[in-house]
């Protein structure tokens, strides 16, 4: 039940929206597509529901063609199921006749919508209204809609995007052990780092319309290929530079770069790697201080505002204080500017 996007490019009015993005997702596998807003998440979305007719490249689903130019399997037709952002539910159906909705004929139509309710754990909501639910509820509700179908594959867009912050995670392990049980082939898309390291057994990062990198968290903390991929974890910060003579050169001092031209490049350090202390000399000012618990954040800048960072210490220091800082190499991965 394997969803396959192969070499999607996609244009709107004449401006390249996606860029040869390949992308697979394997049954029972939740693939999380993260990137910035405008990098084309939903628009790849939207073309494997076939909201969006194809322009370049295919749409696959157990090696069985969905689309290709010219030829397209109409979305109600395609076994997909999709959640929008706002659920889209009908407001006068009940939640039963919600996730009934577009069973019409199906055998065992009925024994469909008792098993979806008792998956989400909305057993006991079957005979309200939409308005009459919570955002998490509305959410549940959408999903058991969307997998009443049996569908091989389910895409999702932004679905905690409605969700109050201390809701949603509390409803992402949730989400994601449920639509694990259910063993379909899950897409999806999100602008927030915590929500994709949280659901995705693996990570798709986007950058103007391409796919530059998919991994495990794992794979992302451990070995990133792209600084998108080592800034996804919380507490990263970046720092530019220079590489020369296999060295990277900063404001935070130098370390190793031997498998890098000489050029621009951008240092991406993990949280707590910047250390620093307080230097009558030092290049560094604290510009911003605030207690996070258990320690203090002091925003630091350099002369002209570049580079600046945030590092951890234990005691608050003095707002316009002169600091000198360093980083833990080790916990640094280098790359060359894109």
């Amino acid at each position: 039940m394997s969803l396959s996007l192969k070499d999607i490019s996609h244009r709107f009015d004449g401006t390249r929206a996606l860029n040869a993005a390949n992308l697979s997702v394997a049954p029972g596998e939740l693939v999380c597509l993260f990137g910035p807003s405008g990098c084309g998440k939903t628009t790849l979305l939207r073309i494997a529901a076939g909201l969006e007719p194809l322009q370049e490249g295919s749409v696959e689903l157990d090696g069985a063609l969905l689309a290709r130019p010219g030829r397209e399997t109409p979305p109600e037709k395609r076994p997909v199921g999709l959640v929008f952002q706002d659920y889209v539910l009908f407001p006068h159906l009940t939640v039963e006749k919600n996730i009934a909705f577009g069973l019409a004929g199906e055998p065992k139509a009925k024994l469909r919508v008792i098993d979806q309710l008792h998956a989400f754990g909305i057993a006991d909501l079957a005979r309200r209204y939409p308005h009459e639910l919570s955002g998490g509820q509305q959410q549940r509700v959408a999903l058991a809609r969307a997998m009443a179908r049996k569908p091989k594959a389910l895409l999702l867009d932004e679905p905690f995007a409605s969700i109050d912050v201390a809701l949603r995670r509390r409803l992402r392990g949730e989400l994601r052990r449920t639509l694990k049980e259910q063993n379909a082939a899950v897409l999806l898309v999100t602008h927030d780092p915590e929500e994709a390291l949280a659901l995705g057994d693996r990570i798709a990062l986007m950058r103007a319309g391409e796919i530059i990198e998919a991994a495990s968290p794992e794979d992302l903390f451990s070995r990133p290929q792209t600084p998108e991929g080592a800034r996804i974890f919380p507490g990263s910060q970046a720092i530019t530079g220079t590489i020369k003579g296999g060295v990277f050169h900063s404001a935070l001092g130098t370390c190793p770069a031997e498998h890098l031209t000489d050029g621009p490049a951008l240092a991406v350090l993990r949280a707590d790697a910047v250390t620093a202390q307080p230097d009558a000399a030092g290049s560094f000012r604290v510009v911003d201080v605030r207690f996070v618990g258990p320690q203090w954040s002091a925003r630091l800048e350099a002369e002209g505002g570049e580079p600046a960072l945030s590092v951890s210490m234990s005691e608050a220091p003095n707002a316009g204080a002169l600091m000198s800082a360093g980083a833990d190499w080790s916990r640094t991965f280098i790359f060359s500017a894109v």
